[in-house]
């Protein structure tokens, strides 16, 4: 089928599924879209609750600004102690919860409650795991107990979740909110205010809320898991914005650039794109196997072919951008024929009229599972595909629903898997601690290293760290080890994309942290 009739065929389709909530004419309305609903509003935990949305309702202590300085946020100022295990947080004494439920120091240590009971689910971030105490000080200031130093203290309550805050009111009668929640009430710019499954979620704003009022009154997110559908709902004027990574293709984004009608616009990389190879189940476990798979990785024709060069190449798994990463390693080369080589030297042989290589009367066959929807995803295993059959490799493209890929991420049920690292201001610190993490895709893809349990004290004697010095060595040798085992195949440094109508919308930016879109700072001029 044509792309011509594909896009025909779309545009129909819109007509007849778009929702009606709310047109993007409104001025009083921001309209966006998403590929599936936003979640039931719970601030304490994961998917199908999206993180953009999370922090649309909640806010945290603080927040981390350009050039990675921590700002106040919830917390206007904070006291540290000199040997790094108490903190103060002094807060803000005008803050209310959307509900009219002021904000305090005993809501804020209801909050600590539940999210520590639950902290075997938060553990990926080390913050929760140093936490020994958490107590009110006064009506206004939060006193926290670590059991050990930790520098990364402040940027664990800067990141997306879950360390952010919910009405008391709107706690359930257990008062454990992984119980789920009464409503989604927090202090933040927006309320979640009307879910209807499958179609939209509406959000107006938080008029009790403490800092900057929204410009705009509602902010309504259409589900359209389509790319091509998106893109003409923006055409026909059924949503406002185009924004995040994996929304359109980067041909369509390129045709919006070269049309005088819209305003578009592409980040500095945030964050990387890699293959995660899962070293505990064939044929991966197999170092000359991900060799190879480096090897044959061909990152200029991804860029150019499915980027349309717009993207920038990443060689190593933690972009140089963050602090400690500027590391002094050697980047694998695309190199098919070294690919061959390194594994007819391991033992995989190419029999004589076969195109798929062999090891011990097994074939070099490897799943590659990546999530269905995603605009580009699909595109680059292919690509891979291709490069991989010169070498005797066989890539099985493996597309998965966003749900079930990634509960065999969590579950170690792959063998090659698309993700994307941290942003700020997880990376590195806190995105190598969570690797300890049973359910995290990068503990279940280095599991089947030997030696795993030693760069998981390595990372241990990391976080427990408070010397720069010391920060940086460990994180040299983890990531060094990492990319001498070939545990990653690094392909691409992530950019957020956005896309909107000139004259109808201004003021879209930005930010550190690739999961914040900032609703609250955009003005709808029609």
């Amino acid at each position: 089928m044509s792309k011509q009739i594909i896009f025909a065929l779309a545009l129909t389709l819109s007509f007849i599924f778009m929702p009606t909530a709310q047109s993007s004419a409104d001025p009083t309305t921001i309209v966006y879209s998403f590929p599936v609903n936003v979640g039931p509003g719970n601030p304490h935990l994961y998917l199908p609750n999206q993180v953009f949305m999370q922090q649309m309702i909640y806010d945290k202590l603080v927040s981390y600004g350009k050039g990675g300085v921590i700002e106040p946020c919830l917390a206007e100022s904070w006291d540290v102690s000199e040997d790094g295990l108490t903190y103060v947080f002094h807060l803000r004494k005008d803050v209310k919860f959307s509900d009219g439920e002021p904000f305090n120091a005993e809501a804020a240590v209801k909050n600590f409650d539940t999210i520590m009971l639950n902290r075997k689910r938060h553990g990926w971030q080390e913050i929760t795991n140093k936490l020994e105490k958490w107590e009110a000080a006064g009506e206004f200031d939060l006193k926290l107990t670590l059991n050990s130093p930790y520098a990364n203290t402040m940027n664990d309550f800067a990141a997306f979740r879950p360390y952010r805050f919910l009405s008391p009111k709107a706690f359930p009668d257990s008062g454990f909110t992984a119980d789920g929640i009464k409503a989604p009430i927090g202090t933040g710019p927006w309320k979640l205010t009307e879910t209807v499954p499958n179609e939209y979620n509406l959000f107006e704003r938080n008029d009790l809320y403490w800092g900057p009022k929204p410009q705009a009154e509602k902010v309504l997110i259409k589900v359209i898991p389509d790319p091509l559908t998106r893109a003409v709902a923006l055409e026909t004027g059924e949503i406002d914005l185009i924004y995040g990574s994996g929304q359109i293709g980067f041909d369509v984004f390129d045709r919006f650039s070269k049309d005088p009608k819209y305003v578009t616009s592409i980040s500095d990389p945030l964050l990387n794109n890699v293959v995660a190879l899962n070293t505990g189940r064939f044929p991966t476990n197999d170092k000359a196997v991900r060799l190879a798979l480096n090897y044959i990785t061909n990152r200029d024709e991804i860029i150019q072919g499915l980027y349309l060069g717009h993207l920038q190449p990443a060689y190593f798994l933690c972009n140089k951008v963050f602090k400690y990463c500027d590391l002094d390693l050697k980047p694998y080369p695309f190199d098919v024929e070294l690919a061959a080589k390194t594994l007819e030297e391991a033992g995989w042989i190419l029999p004589p009229g076969q195109t798929i290589r062999e090891k011990d009367g097994k074939k070099l066959d490897v799943p590659f599972s990546f999530i269905s929807t995603d605009a580009t995803h699909k595109s680059v295993v292919e690509a891979m595909q291709a490069q991989a059959k010169k070498a005797g490799i066989n890539i099985i493209a493996l597309g998965e629903e966003a749900d079930i890929y990634l509960s065999h991420n969590r579950e170690g049920n792959f063998n090659m898997v698309l993700i994307d690292t941290y942003s700020a201001p997880l990376e590195p610190v806190a995105s190598l601690s969570a690797m300890r993490s049973p359910t995290n895709t990068d503990h279940q893809a280095q599991a089947g290293l030997p030696q795993k349990a030693q760069i998981d004290e390595l990372i241990g004697k990391m976080v427990s760290s408070v010397k720069e010095e010391d920060i940086a060595n460990y994180v040299k040798e983890i990531l060094t080890f990492f990319h001498d085992e070939a545990v990653y195949v690094p392909l691409i440094g992530v950019s957020i994309i956005e896309v909107h109508r000139k004259g109808e919308l201004d003021n879209v930016t930005f930010d550190t942290d690739n999961n914040h879109i900032a609703f609250e700072k955009m003005i709808k001029l029609k």
